[in-house]
């Protein structure tokens, strides 16, 4: 199990030692709680909840710095989660699919430690007030229920309810959505990401019914329309 420094974890994904070696030294004296992982294939987002930020390159691996930041964009697990990308490859066009793959910012290698610095501390202050500024920032707030996008906890005033990683992610898709239908399509795309569902829309149905049972009386907040989906309102 990770420690969690004062100033929270940076996950560093890349091959190259020389590189995450520099930023894991530098980042851990700075108060903050690094841990390299060689490949990007290797990241289990389920275990990534506490992170705060993930500095990738990987962009020569088969499974690529970019396929991560787009795996975790549309993962309501780590979605909330900062990024920056670096990279030896230069062009406006890499920049641009990097940001448009979610990526907060880019670098190009080489670059100077001072300036890698700067932008982390840059893109963490930007995305502190961004998740600040949005419903409850790292707690998600819905009548007495609070939902912790960190640990992945909920909790109905004061008692904990024991969800699943599939029925927490519904959750979070739902309120993320509140006073919005989701389509079952969507709902299968964004929760179901290695297809075990096999397509199979009835899945979705089970696993919001069984939800709502654990959910209580908040449990009929969720409602659906045929054609449209589920919606929390």
């Amino acid at each position: 199990m990770l420690g969690t420094s004062e100033l929270g974890h940076i996950l560093i994904v890349d091959d190259d030692t020389n590189i995450t070696e520099l930023l894991r030294v530098n980042l851990s004296s700075m108060r903050y709680s690094v841990e390299v992982i060689d490949r990007a294939s290797d990241v289990d987002r389920g275990v990534q909840g506490h992170t705060r930020l993930v500095i990738v390159d990987a962009m020569q691996q088969q499974y690529s710095g970019m396929d991560l930041i787009r795996d975790f964009k549309d993962d309501p697990r780590t979605e909330q989660i900062a990024i920056i990308l670096y990279s030896a490859f230069r062009g406006e066009s890499m920049v641009i699919e990097a940001l448009d793959a979610g990526a907060d910012d880019y670098l190009v290698k080489p670059f100077s430690l001072r300036e890698m610095i700067a932008r982390v501390k840059s893109v963490l202050r930007r995305h502190e007030r961004s998740v600040s500024g949005s419903a409850g920032g790292n707690v998600i707030a819905f009548q007495n229920m609070s939902v912790s996008l960190i640990t992945q906890t909920v909790k109905i005033g004061q008692e904990p309810v024991a969800l699943t990683k599939t029925e927490y992610s519904l959750l979070v898709l739902l309120l993320k959505n509140r006073d919005n239908y989701v389509s079952r399509a969507e709902i299968l795309s964004k929760v179901w990401k290695d297809d075990v569902s096999g397509g199979n829309e009835r899945v979705v149905d089970t696993n919001i019914s069984r939800l709502r049972k654990k959910l209580g009386e908040l449990g009929a907040r969720i409602v659906n329309r045929s054609g449209h989906g589920y919606m929390i309102s």
